[in-house]
This record gives structure tokens, sequence and C-alpha cells, in this order.
């Protein structure tokens, strides 16, 4: 992500409704997964400017790891003294640290995601928890990735193989931000229509707050179908995985 980015993801991040409706999705998950049991441990990978790890910590003991100290600063800002400046590709953790491990749009920025995988798979304990999200589909491909610094996006398919591929079993993978599909994917064509800016620049601006509303009330009801089903198509991709025993005796 380039560095200015940080400043506007910052400012965004408590109230946007596309970074409210995955970090609530993200805090239903895990919440699932710890169930009051005490001395839980979540890695929060990429944790950006801290919102999410923020939220996540009140559901268990959270650290933080991102590659930018400009987001660690707006941790910093935001009280968050359990953030580390790290790569993913190379976590300064011990084997089997984490009982969770988080990575919310983090593996499209990275230039090797199986070797991402791969050390988020040695953190996290054997039959742990690895929550994931990624961009979907490439033919979304627009401005919006590249401002971001984006590597690629993911179909479900592909983004199983790879998990599978670094020692995992698959839990579950379903898309999300179904509802929203269609016109995501006309403001994505529309905008490569009539892109003439030189630096790119990313989809995220201000909405009236009735309209973030509505947005966050249509995705908290996408919630409940998700949590029911796995949703055939999405902008974003939701997966759940577990590091198997075989693949950590190895």
């Amino acid at each position: 992500m380039h560095e200015h980015e940080y400043g506007a993801m910052y400012e965004l991040e408590s109230s946007y409704w596309w970074y409210v409706a995955r970090r609530a999705l993200a805090v239903e998950l895990l919440a699932d997964e710890v169930k009051g049991r005490t001395g839980t441990r979540i890695l929060d990978v990429g944790c950006g400017t801290g919102a999410n790890l923020g939220a996540f910590d009140r559901v268990a003991q959270t650290i933080g790891i991102d590659a930018s100290m400009e987001a660690l600063h707006f941790c910093q800002s935001r009280g968050i003294k359990t953030s580390v400046q790290s790569t993913v590709e190379e976590l300064p953790f011990a084997q089997r640290t984490f009982d969770v491990v988080t990575a919310l749009d983090v593996l499209e920025h990275t230039d090797d995601d199986l070797k991402a995988l791969g050390e988020i798979h040695r953190v996290c304990r054997t039959g742990g928890l690895f929550v994931a999200t990624v961009p979907a589909y490439g033919f979304l491909w627009s401005e919006h990735d590249e401002a971001l610094k984006h590597r690629r996006r993911y179909t479900a398919h592909e983004l199983r193989n790879k998990l599978t591929l670094t020692g995992f079993e698959v839990v579950r993978t379903s898309y999300f931000i179904s509802t929203l599909f269609v016109p995501i994917l006309a403001l994505r064509i529309w905008q490569g229509l009539r892109k003439s800016s030189t630096h790119p620049k990313t989809s995220i601006v201000m909405l009236p707050g009735w309209i973030n509303a509505a947005l966050v009330a249509l995705l908290s009801l996408e919630r409940r179908l998700f949590q029911r089903m796995n949703l055939p198509f999405g902008v974003s991709i939701v997966a759940l995985a577990r590091p198997s025993a075989s693949a950590s005796a190895t």
C-alpha cells in the first residue's frame, strides 16, 4: 500500500461500510472460536492502522504486525501498544505461538503468498484457526488494486488450493459482499473506461452518512446469510482453515 493511503485508512477504518462489515464478520468468527476460553492468543497479520486490532483484543489478547512504520504510528495514535514491525513472510515469533491468526486483505499484497501462508502456518498452533479475507476475481482488477499495491486477486478454488499446499485443512471458504457485487462490478468497468489519472487512486470515497449506514445495515443482513450458507459469488473471499497435525509433524 502507498504510505499516503494509511492516513485515509486511519480516518475511515472505524466508520466506512467496507471496513465495518469486514471487521464485524471477523469479530463474529473469532468470538465463535474463542467461546469464552481464557489464555487465547490472536495474531493480526497486516494490522494496518489498528481498528481491527483493537476490536480483536476485546475478544482475546491480540498482537498485530505490519511492515509499515507509518501504519504502526497510527496504531500508537489509537493507544495500541501491542503492534510490531514485521513482514508476513518472516514473522518474529516461535512456532505454534498463536491460537488464532488473522490476515484480512493481506495476502494479495505479498510477493510470495505461499511463503506468507507457510509462515502463518508455522506460528499457528496445531488445530488453531486461520481467518483470511482476500479480494475476489481477476476481472475486478482496477485502479483501486494498483493504488493499494495488490499483486493479485483470487478465486475461492485458488485460495483453497494454496491453503492446502501450505499444510492447512480448509474448514470453509465463502464469497462475501455478494449483495453489492453487481454495482461494484459496474463501478470498476466504468472506472476502467474513464481512467485518465497518472497516479492510481482507490475507490474509497466519503459517502453521505445515510448511504454509508444503509450499506452497513445491508451487509449486516448478509452476515446472517453467511452464517447459514457459503455464498457463491462476491467481491471478497473469506477462508477458515486449521494447521493440520500431519503437516505440523513434518
